[in-house]
């Protein structure tokens, strides 16, 4: 992504805000194993951060700014030293309300978009099933369409704000009344705004959790719930390509978390090499960890132009499905093996739980999941092998 000196302002009013108001708090956070997702999104979207590149002619509250303030934003979470925070807004900016800029009608955008652009409403993506995990061929929650209306059927998992969440975007089968009650396959899959304050809807928020802890993720089950007909977004039948537009910039956004994640391990490990000494001389000076870490710096510089590479073509409205599954799942694998040299590394004083350390070793599990497993991701990769490239 070719930057320029706005940009580089931007970066620093960013990373003044995140030091004001995540910073101090983001320890606590993370003991407590829970943040205050309402007052953060809040007070981001008192900055204008929670609506950078949506179109600034819709009224909406967007901006309207090109997609390198996107990936400076990413990059400036990625340095924050728990996962936390990017993972839950990344469902806000990246994929839930660029969905409703592009798919949502009058009321959609009056009552849930701009208030979301304010900070004013958490939302949540509901795709992932129990059992099902990034199968999407598998789902089973179903919208059953009446002459009185929608009425929702269903369960999701694992969906990061989902206890949290004021509204989901749910992805389920749409059929009529009358018609086959439990289809299959992906030409059915439809988007649906489902506030979560409807009768029927249950929150239910997942503990447990092996890393970013502060984060919340949640279970959603949906028994015969109501829903308004204009809480469709876009045709029945879309869902399935119009989550495909949005997972390919959450992709790029989750990639560049990633590597900044990775570059600010990886200069943390440097330093404490060059300062702590093993028979008689620094880590650094052994040549096997030398070269461990030199690895690593190659692999980011490749990784980290190559995201950058790729939110280029989706600001240039190119097609960039497989290059942005290409950035994820090397970024999130880099993330994962600097986060084991750094344990490594720092013996025993960096597996003791809570240290900076031990937190960054969990967090960087997640990605290997979140987004798209890198089974999924390769499954895509792969299929491209049959076309052209």
């Amino acid at each position: 992504m070719r930057l320029n000196r706005h940009h580089e302002l931007f970066r620093d009013s960013v990373r003044g805000v995140l030091e004001r108001v995540v910073l101090p708090e983001l320890d606590g956070w993370e003991s407590a194993g829970r943040m205050p997702t309402h007052d953060l999104f809040r007070a981001l979207g008192e900055e204008g951060l929670l609506g950078l590149t949506l179109p600034a002619d819709a009224g909406d509250g967007g901006l309207g700014l090109d997609l390198g303030y996107a990936y400076v934003w990413a990059q400036e979470l990625g340095r924050l030293p728990a996962g936390s925070p990017a993972m839950s807004l990344s469902v806000q900016t990246d994929i839930v309300l660029p969905l409703l800029a592009e798919a949502g009608g009058d009321q959609v955008r009056t009552r849930f978009l701009r208030p979301a652009i304010r900070g004013e409403l958490v939302a949540a993506l509901a795709a992932t099933e129990p059992g099902g995990g990034s199968d999407l061929a598998t789902l089973r929650t179903t919208a059953v369409r009446t002459a009185d209306g929608i009425r929702l059927t269903g369960e999701k998992a694992f969906i990061t704000n989902g206890s949290v969440a004021d509204f989901a975007v749910v992805l389920c089968h749409l059929v009529e009344a009358d018609g086959e009650r439990r289809p299959t396959g992906l030409d059915s899959l439809t988007l649906l705004l489902v506030p979560t304050r409807l009768p029927g809807v249950h929150q239910e928020r997942h503990t447990g959790k092996l890393g970013n802890r502060a984060c919340d993720h949640g279970r959603l089950t949906f028994t015969d719930v109501p829903v308004p007909e204009e809480n469709l977004l876009g045709k029945p039948g879309s869902g399935y390509e119009a989550l495909t537009r949005v997972l390919t910039r959450e992709r790029a956004f989750l990639a560049a978390v990633a590597t900044a994640r990775a570059e600010a391990a990886l200069r943390e490990t440097v330093a404490h090499a060059r300062g702590r000494a093993v028979l008689g001389k620094p880590l650094m000076d052994h040549q096997a960890i030398a070269f461990r870490l030199a690895e690593l710096d190659a692999e980011l510089a490749l990784v980290e132009q190559y995201t950058g590479a790729v939110f280029h073509l989706l600001d240039e409205g190119a097609p960039a499905l497989r290059q942005a599954s290409i950035a994820k799942l090397r970024a999130s694998r880099l993330e994962r093996d600097g986060a084991d040299l750094r344990l490594q590394l720092h013996g025993g004083g960096g597996y003791m739980d809570g240290g900076p350390v031990e937190r960054a070793y969990r967090d960087a599990r997640a990605y290997g999941l979140a987004g798209g497993a890198d089974e999924a991701l390769l499954h895509l990769i792969a299929g491209h092998l049959h076309t052209d490239i």
